[in-house]
């Protein structure tokens, strides 16, 4: 294929393939871009079609697997994006989770090291070393209902700070 014979083929079909690839992407641009790479490739292989009998068919048909591809290319890219995001998002809250747990925690042991020392060594062995108050009673040589007694203290004392705390959080949040 010469040079003139390439641009009788583009004279003739340009628009009819810009009409195709319009009618699917409807996106001028992008249009025009899927016209130009079907005639790059129809020039980059031009030895090789010498067996075409349907030159326009030929064309038609480039036409139409060019566009499948784009298709594919942006259905892939608007996943990776789609999966981009869920990721980041993911890693953010996790992050986010992870500051927030480690902030709560250490409220919570400073509220616990403000406990009367009786009163904090029962709580940590009732919440968390999971004993029994039969076996704290035993360890700690009182009755069960004493156990029972600092358990309450303790949660009392816990439920008031962190009762103020949020109220004032939200307070400082939304005003």
């Amino acid at each position: 294929m010469t040079e003139v014979q390439f641009a009788e083929i583009y004279e003739i079909f340009w628009g009819k393939l810009y009409t195709v690839a319009y009618n699917y992407v409807r996106d001028k641009t992008m249009a025009q871009e899927l016209v130009q790479d079907v005639f790059v490739n129809l020039w980059v292989k031009r030895a090789e079609l010498s067996c075409i009998q349907d030159l326009g068919a030929y064309l038609f048909r480039c036409m139409k697997n060019r566009i499948y591809d784009q298709f594919d290319t942006l259905a892939s890219r608007e996943k990776l994006a789609r999966n981009a995001r869920h990721r980041f998002s993911d890693e953010v809250n996790n992050t986010e989770e992870t500051v927030e747990y480690e902030e709560t925690l250490a409220l919570l042991n400073q509220e616990i090291a403000r406990l009367p020392d009786t009163t904090r060594t029962i709580f940590k062995l009732s919440r968390f070393e999971r004993y029994t108050n039969e076996e704290i009673a035993r360890q700690m040589q009182v009755s069960a209902k004493a156990v029972e007694y600092h358990i309450t203290v303790a949660l009392k004392k816990l439920r008031l700070r962190f009762d103020r705390l949020i109220y004032i959080l939200i307070l400082f949040w939304f005003c």
